[in-house]
């Protein structure tokens, strides 16, 4: 791939819970029962830690919003603060947490009123990963994607250019905020993860200048 991680610095990692190098091997995942687990914290607006075991990156957190049969789209909670969307994998997903940490982060954020005047997202189909990334390029344009893997990660940020059968097509930005004129290949059998509405991401959509124009 032509572009990695390295170009942006990126440290989304919460610290709800700490891994256990001496722990027993994981049971088999229940897919029914993850699937429950994320329906209920929909239904009830509850956070939730979504572990991803496979990945560098194991955990993810926030407010799951909506299920399909594949993807699942969240709300990103970032320690105490709400930044953008996200999109994973629903068969990536091996464990839901949603105890006593979680409600703690709740009576935080209900207390101090950070889930006021929250934004819906705007329709994203989750049919598949394509319909996902169409909606974002229709109402968001620049998305970030992530293919991870449990050694490392793959990274871009850019704007959506087009999405075919097997491949997205991003006009990748770098750090320097330029945006490259030919757009990168990524396939989509290989994204793990879509972020889109952040901060960081907007900013650098919204500043980012074509290449022959830096």
């Amino acid at each position: 791939m032509a572009h990695d991680h390295d170009d942006h610095d990126d440290h989304d990692h919460d610290h709800d819970h700490e891994e256990d190098d001496d722990a027993p091997p994981a049971p088999p995942v229940d897919r029914e029962a993850i699937v429950e687990a994320i329906q209920s914290a929909i239904d009830t607006g509850r956070k939730a830690q979504l572990v991803r075991a496979d990945f560098l990156q194991d955990s993810w957190n926030g407010f799951p919003l909506v299920l399909g049969e594949e993807l699942v789209l969240a709300r990103t909670l970032r320690d105490f603060v709400f930044d953008g969307f996200s999109v994973l994998r629903l068969g990536d997903v091996t464990e839901v947490r949603s105890g006593e940490v979680e409600r703690f982060f709740e009576r935080v954020i209900k207390a101090e009123g950070l889930d006021r005047d929250l934004a819906p997202p705007k329709p994203i189909l989750l049919r598949s990963m394509r319909t996902a990334l169409e909606s974002i390029r229709a109402h968001y344009r620049h998305v970030i994607v992530e293919c991870e893997g449990v050694d490392d990660d793959d990274f871009f940020l850019g704007e959506v250019a087009r999405v075919d059968d097997e491949h997205l097509h991003l006009l990748y930005i770098h750090i320097d905020g330029t945006r490259d004129r030919e757009a990168t290949k990524i396939p989509l059998d290989e994204i793990t993860l879509l972020r889109f509405d952040e901060t960081y991401l907007r900013l650098y959509g919204k500043y980012s200048v074509a290449e022959d124009q830096h």
